[in-house]
């Protein structure tokens, strides 16, 4: 018997082209719908992060601006105190007058900060910075040797490091926008304050 020759497929209507390539067509409807699923459930992801990343820039924005005038009003309070010549300084005084907001926001979300990318850095800074004036101010308080008389030169200095994270702040807050109208545009008054308090150090 002679060899039987395969005659080629072909179709006549579109049911009968389904029937043959339904595996095909199954397996790339299901791979379609696996790249839609994954697009989609990245563009989700994505927003989830940019809404945490946002409400974590304005809650560090809104905590900045109570730190950061808190900070300049002890910086001056302490340089009159340092400044007095009407007897002695003490640990209760210094005590009264270091009084700020304690951060919440920024020791709650310290392990997002380095979703802040290139700005992470800077706020770490202004926190570190605040952190080492109100430690300042502990030590002296707790283990200064004569608390009942505390040299006013020592009180200057612990009050220079509240300028110092005040200063530094400068380049932040503005990047740093709470998006309510009322607590930005008090910027541009905090910001005069802080240089007019730097350039009264200048000019010493």
């Amino acid at each position: 018997m002679g060899a039987t020759t395969a005659v080629p497929w072909h179709y006549t209507t579109l049911v009968d082209f389904v029937d043959h390539w339904q595996t095909l067509i199954a397996g790339l409807i299901a791979l379609i719908a696996a790249v839609i699923t994954v697009a989609v459930t990245l563009k989700v992801e994505r927003r989830k992060v940019d809404r945490e990343l946002d409400a974590l820039r304005k809650s560090l924005a809104i905590e900045l601006r109570q730190l950061v005038p808190g900070a300049l009003g002890v910086y001056g309070s302490l340089t009159k105190l340092g400044s007095k010549t009407d007897g002695p300084i003490t640990a209760r005084m210094l005590e009264s007058l270091s009084q700020m907001h304690v951060p919440i926001v920024y020791p709650a979300n310290a392990h997002k900060i380095g979703l802040l990318e290139k700005d992470a850095m800077d706020v770490v800074i202004v926190y570190g910075l605040l952190g080492v004036a109100r430690d300042g101010v502990a030590r002296l308080i707790t283990s200064y040797r004569t608390p009942d008389d505390i040299n006013p030169n020592v009180v200057l200095g612990t009050a220079a490091a509240f300028l110092e994270a005040c200063k530094y702040a400068r380049s932040v807050l503005p990047r740093y926008r709470t998006g309510v109208a009322s607590h930005d545009d008090r910027d541009v008054e905090l910001l005069r304050r802080i240089e007019e308090a730097t350039a009264a150090i200048s000019h010493k």
